[in-house]
């Protein structure tokens, strides 16, 4: 309920309504609101002196940081890996599974990993599996199936980083 009060409140505030602006602020309510949650549960003992979290643009999500959808051919998407594994191939880190991530999903990320680096990737694997399954990993929109499904296979071990 508190969320839905928090958005509401924006509204009447006259904050930005745009999409982008909005799926941060959510993001920032609802990560907030579990925090508080799980801090005051029964047996929690929340780390002593930790610094109040800042809210921030997500993922640079400001109006006009994400290529336009009716740009046409000439803009490539980043993200995109030249040519997929077979099932019988080994994939490897920097061929198939660093190159799914475009630099504003690393930047959005370095407070916590580094999404260009194979060690901080395996370690958080199947965190960030979990995010790209639900949508909500990128915060500009989900990656297609395709491309979750190379996550999943490298992620899950069927070719283990190396």
């Amino acid at each position: 309920m508190w969320a839905t009060y928090m958005v509401q409140s924006a509204d009447d505030a006259g904050l930005p309504s745009d999409p982008e602006f909005r799926a941060a602020f959510v993001a920032y309510i609802e990560w907030g609101s579990r925090i508080a949650v799980e801090n005051s549960g029964a047996g929690a003992t929340p780390p002593p002196n930790m610094p109040v979290p800042r809210w921030w643009w997500v993922c640079n999500a400001t109006p006009a940081a994400r290529p336009s959808a009716i740009a046409g051919d000439a803009q490539t998407a980043n993200g995109d890996i030249e040519a997929p594994p077979g099932s019988d191939e080994t994939m490897q880190f920097e061929q198939h599974i660093r190159p799914l991530f475009r630099p504003m999903d690393r930047s959005s990320m370095l407070f916590a990993f580094d999404l260009w680096k194979e060690e901080d990737v395996a370690r958080h694997c199947q965190q960030i599996l979990a995010r790209l399954e639900a949508g909500a990993m990128p915060c500009d929109g989900a990656w297609p199936a395709e491309r979750v499904a190379l996550f999943a296979r490298w992620a899950n071990g069927q070719n283990p980083p190396t």
